[in-house]
C-alpha cells in the first residue's frame, strides 16, 4: 500500500515538474494565472523600442529612464549581430562576433546607466538580432544564437526559455484586477515564407493557444512581435504577408478581450489600428523604430516622408508616422474608472504621438468603439507618377551599367586579350620561319 502510494507520489511529481517545463501556473481561488513567469509586483508603465546600433550614439536611455518605466521590452534587432557587407546586403556572424556585439550594448554607459535604475528587461528578437537579415528556421546557427541573445537579456542558466526551441515567452505582472500579461512571440525561429507560409511553427502555436485560453483573463494583454502585425505596408516582413498566419493569430486574440499589440523593425514610429471585425473590438498597434537609426539613417528625411506618405501607406495608420529616433510607452492608469492606457512614442523632444484608450473601448460587444479614422490615401496620379518615374530612372540606370559593361569589355579586348593574340601569331610566324629554315637546311645537307 505504502509502495503504491510512493509510486503515485513520484508520478505526480514527474507530471508537475514536466508542466513546470512548459509554464508557470499559480493557483488564484478555482482560477488559475497561464503564464511561463508570474510575479506579483503591479506595474504601470512598460517602455519598449527596437533597432539599436550599439556603436552609433544612444541618447534616448536617459529620457527613457527619466519616465521611470516599470519593464523595459525589447522588440528586436536589440543590435545588429550579422555583418554589413553592402547596403541591404547582409551575411551572418561567427557567434563569437555576434556575442561581442551585443556586450558593445550591454556596457555601453548609456545602457548600463539606464540597467541601474533597476528596471527590469524583457525582450524578444528580430532578424538582425537572430543573426541573418530577414532570417528564419533554414538560419543554421539558430539554437546557438540563442544561447547568445539569452545571456544578453542575463536569462538565468535553469530558465525554460534556454529549454525551448525558439525566445518566445508570457509574463504575468500583478495580482487581482490589475493583472498585465506581456506575450512575446518569436517571429524568426520557425519562420517559413513561400506558399506553406508559417510565421510561428507548431510548438509556438499551442503555446500561444494556452496563453489566449487564459481562464483568468487579465485586465490588458499586451502582445509583443519583432515584425508588424496589423500593419499591411508593402515591401516590409509583416504578418500580414502570410494571411493563413495572420488569419490564426486574429482567431485567438478575439478569444481574450483588451489586447493590444506593440511591435518595432521598421525604422519610424506609428499608431495603427484594425476595426472590430476580426476581434470583437478596435485592436491597436503601436510600433516604436529605432532607437538609434531610423529612415532618415540613410535617406534625406524629404525623401522618408514622400515613401512613407505615398509609396509605403497603410490603410491601418492612424496618425502621422514619426521619423525621428523613438521609443514607446505605455502607462496604465490603475485608479481611473474605467481603467485606461496611455501608448505614447517618445524621442528626446517628448512625446511625438499619444493617445488614451479606455479598456472599457476593448471589450467585445455588439456595438463596440471604432478606431481612430485611418489617415487618408494619397493621390493615386502621385503613386502612378512615382512608379513611372521609378521604372525610367531604373531603366536608365541598366542601360547606362550595359554600356559600362560593354566598355570595359572593349578597354579588356584591346589592351588585354588583341595583344596576347597578336603575341601568339608572331610566335607562329617565328616558328614557321623557323621550321622553313630548317626544312631547307635539311635539303642543302641532302645536295651535298
Amino acid at each position: 500500500m505504502l509502495e503504491g502510494k510512493s509510486l503515485r507520489v513520484l508520478v505526480s511529481f514527474i507530471i508537475i515538474a514536466y508542466a513546470g517545463n512548459l509554464q508557470l501556473v499559480t493557483s488564484s481561488g478555482d482560477n488559475s494565472i497561464v503564464a511561463d513567469f508570474y510575479n506579483e509586483t503591479t506595474v504601470s508603465r512598460i517602455a519598449f523600442g527596437s533597432c539599436s546600433f550599439p556603436k552609433k550614439p544612444q541618447p534616448l536611455w536617459k529620457h527613457i529612464s527619466d519616465q521611470q518605466p516599470d519593464l523595459w521590452v525589447w522588440l528586436g534587432d536589440a543590435v545588429y549581430a550579422d555583418t554589413k557587407l553592402a547596403p541591404l546586403l547582409w551575411t551572418p556572424s561567427p557567434l563569437g562576433e555576434m556575442a561581442e556585439k551585443f556586450n558593445t550594448l550591454k556596457y555601453s554607459l548609456e545602457y548600463k546607466d539606464f540597467m541601474r535604475s533597476g528596471v527590469k528587461v524583457l525582450g524578444v528578437w528580430d532578424d538582425h538580432d537572430y543573426g541573418m537579415n530577414s532570417g528564419g528556421k533554414h538560419y543554421k546557427d539558430r539554437l546557438q544564437a540563442q544561447g547568445v541573445y539569452l545571456d544578453f537579456l542575463d536569462e538565468p542558466a535553469e530558465s525554460l526559455r534556454r529549454r525551448r526551441e525558439g525566445a518566445y515567452a508570457s509574463y504575468s505582472y500583478g495580482s487581482g484586477s490589475k493583472r498585465v500579461k506581456i506575450i512575446l512571440l518569436d517571429t524568426r525561429s520557425h519562420l517559413n515564407w513561400g506558399s506553406d507560409c508559417d510565421v510561428l511553427g507548431a510548438e509556438q502555436w499551442a503555446w500561444l493557444e494556452r496563453q489566449l485560453s487564459d481562464p483568468n483573463p487579465p485586465e490588458l494583454t499586451i502582445v509583443g512581435s519583432g515584425i508588424q502585425v496589423i500593419s499591411d505596408i508593402p515591401y516590409t516582413d509583416r504578418w500580414t504577408s502570410c494571411p493563413s498566419s495572420y488569419d490564426r493569430l486574429m482567431w485567438l486574440v478575439q478569444r481574450n478581450p483588451r489586447v493590444i499589440v506593440i511591435s518595432g523593425d521598421v525604422h519610424f514610429g506609428e499608431f495603427a489600428c484594425l476595426n472590430s471585425t476580426s476581434t470583437g473590438y478596435p485592436l491597436y498597434e503601436v510600433t516604436s523604430s529605432g532607437l538609434t537609426s531610423t529612415c532618415v539613417s540613410w535617406m534625406t528625411k524629404a525623401m522618408c516622408r514622400f515613401l512613407l506618405e505615398n509609396i509605403l501607406t497603410s490603410t491601418k495608420r492612424t496618425h502621422p508616422f514619426i521619423t525621428e529616433l523613438n521609443y514607446g510607452l505605455i502607462t496604465i492608469h490603475w485608479n481611473e474608472d474605467p481603467v485606461s492606457i496611455t501608448v505614447e512614442v517618445r524621442g528626446e523632444p517628448g512625446n511625438y504621438l499619444k493617445q488614451t484608450i479606455s479598456l472599457a473601448q476593448l471589450e467585445k460587444t455588439r456595438d463596440s468603439s471604432r478606431c481612430p479614422q485611418k489617415i487618408e490615401d494619397p493621390p493615386v496620379i502621385k503613386i502612378l507618377t512615382f512608379y513611372i518615374v521609378a521604372t525610367c530612372l531604373v531603366t536608365v540606370g541598366v542601360i547606362v551599367l550595359l554600356r559600362l559593361v560593354i566598355f570595359v569589355l572593349k578597354i579588356a579586348l584591346i589592351k588585354i586579350v588583341f595583344p596576347l593574340l597578336g603575341i601568339c601569331r608572331q610566335s607562329t610566324a617565328a616558328n614557321t620561319g623557323s621550321q622553313h629554315a630548317k626544312h631547307k637546311n635539311n635539303k642543302i645537307v641532302k645536295c651535298d
